[in-house]
């Protein structure tokens, strides 16, 4: 770990930019959807986001995230991890994810969460086991993120896997003015969610899967 360090996102607003661009290489939103993101994670304690930084160079080398989980103040959720693709298969993935953990016991969590779609092998790799889907707190403003991440596969930021579609040179493009949009007809709204009957039945998170592992 000498050769890099773990650093709250906080510390180094520096590297805003840099990290916006990182993830929307896997993860495309708009700019302004990250920069609303990122500064509800810019925090000295969780929520809150990581940076992997390379020391001599000053690179950043990967991003990860920690979150709380409702009802579980010894639980913690992880999201967001991504190593840039030019530093992947050297093992960085594995040292964010237990650099991470120790950030995550310096705030005296016992367990950890995450959901993944492509990298179960991965994360089986670092000592996670697959368990049963759970309600977490994300940087997303919503009072049940997990029913949200399920319905919004588009912007799901679980791991390490293949990007979606990249934005253009990998760099994230800010969205056009409103003022040259085209006018849209008002969309019906959706129909009441019964939150009773919904949350009486186990969340399906169809090919994604949730996993955990218990910090030493």
């Amino acid at each position: 770990m000498s050769q890099y360090s773990l650093t709250p996102l906080v510390d180094r607003q520096d590297l805003s930019v840099e990290c916006i661009n990182l993830l929307n290489q896997e993860w495309p939103r708009s700019y302004t959807a990250r920069e609303h993101s990122q500064a509800k994670s810019s925090r000295s304690t969780p929520p809150m986001s990581f940076l992997l930084i390379q020391n001599d160079t000053d690179k950043l080398i990967g991003h990860a995230r920690l979150c709380l989980i409702p009802n579980r103040p010894n639980s913690c959720w992880i999201e967001s991890v991504i190593v840039t693709k030019d530093c992947r298969g050297v093992g960085l993935g594995k040292l964010l994810m237990a650099s991470l953990e120790d950030a995550a016991k310096s705030f005296g969590f016992k367990e950890v969460y995450l959901c993944t779609k492509n990298e179960v092998i991965f994360y089986e790799r670092c000592g996670y086991e697959k368990c049963d889907p759970i309600l977490h707190s994300t940087t997303a403003t919503s009072a049940f993120p997990a029913i949200v991440a399920i319905q919004e596969s588009k912007s799901n930021e679980e791991g390490l896997g293949t990007s979606a579609i990249p934005l253009q040179n990998g760099v994230v493009q800010r969205k056009t003015p409103d003022s040259e949009m085209s006018p849209l007809l008002p969309v019906p709204p959706p129909p009441p969610l019964d939150l009773k009957k919904s949350l009486s039945k186990p969340l399906s998170t169809s090919d994604h899967q949730c996993m955990w592992k218990k910090l030493d």
